[in-house]
């Protein structure tokens, strides 16, 4: 009888791994054709295998990002701004923040100038969408990607893909920090709170910045990602894998 109920347990454990979330991504990923007309930036993106479930976030390099638009709606709307900083060996990396504006002929709208702040003259100055969108993927590759509200940053990426190279898939893992503190306060307690970059910031004390600058954004970021991972693992979170937080901090469409 113990010889069989360990065998039943092997089995469960060989069917959740099979089917952790990961791990079908990398299965995704592996089976997907990518177009000839695609840069090598983002075949190779493409073309790196994804961490294991088991691996500790200790090891993993992240990408944080945070894009500036003229809106939330996808195939209309275009990218204004890219802001990036990489968190290296558990520390963020200021020496790799970086920040630029894209020039894609876009009309920046009344409303969307009001609150990031971006002028005609600053895109005039900036890199072309191609151009950002490559060396973006040159920064992703071998990294798990974070954003506060990810889904804005996966759909522009992902509406940009199935437009210029017909793509219709980006096998990547993404955390959102925002879906991380969603689950926490679900736990935590029934109100509803704000879920605001600079209102979860202050629920774990971490100094307010200026808004609407994409690259500020991807830094405040980054650090609550760190808080959000002490939080949850504790005196742990220095030996917690990847695959503890993917299912309650990816982002999916």
């Amino acid at each position: 009888m113990l010889q069989y109920m360990k065998s039943v347990l092997k089995k469960i454990s060989s069917t959740k791994h099979h089917f952790h979330p990961i791990n079908q991504l990398e299965q995704q990923r592996r089976d997907l054709v990518i177009p000839e007309g695609c840069p090598h930036e983002l075949r190779r993106l493409l073309l790196t295998p994804l961490p294991k479930m088991n691996k500790p976030l200790q090891e993993l390099d992240f990408l944080v990002l945070d894009f500036e638009t003229t809106g939330i709606d996808f195939d209309k709307d275009s990218l204004l701004s890219v802001g990036s900083v990489s968190i290296i060996g558990g520390r963020i990396d200021m020496e790799t923040a970086a920040h630029c504006y894209v020039d894609d002929n876009q009309k920046i709208k009344a409303a969307s100038a009001v609150v990031n702040h971006i002028t005609p003259q600053m895109l005039l100055e900036g890199e072309q969408l191609d151009e950002a969108m490559n060396r973006l993927f040159v920064k992703m590759t071998g990294k798990v990607v974070i954003a506060h509200g990810a889904v804005i940053e996966r759909s522009f990426i992902q509406t940009y893909l199935l437009k210029r190279y017909q793509l219709n898939a980006f096998p990547i893992i993404w955390l959102d920090t925002l879906k991380i503190e969603k689950h926490l306060v679900y736990h935590d307690q029934s109100e509803r709170v704000e879920l605001q970059l600079n209102d979860v910031r202050k629920r774990y004390n971490l100094p307010p910045y200026s808004a609407h600058n994409a690259l500020v954004d991807a830094l405040s970021t980054a650090e609550l990602y760190l808080a959000q991972k002490v939080k949850i693992f504790s005196g742990k979170h220095n030996k917690a894998q990847v695959g503890q937080l993917y299912c309650r901090a990816t982002c999916r469409l």
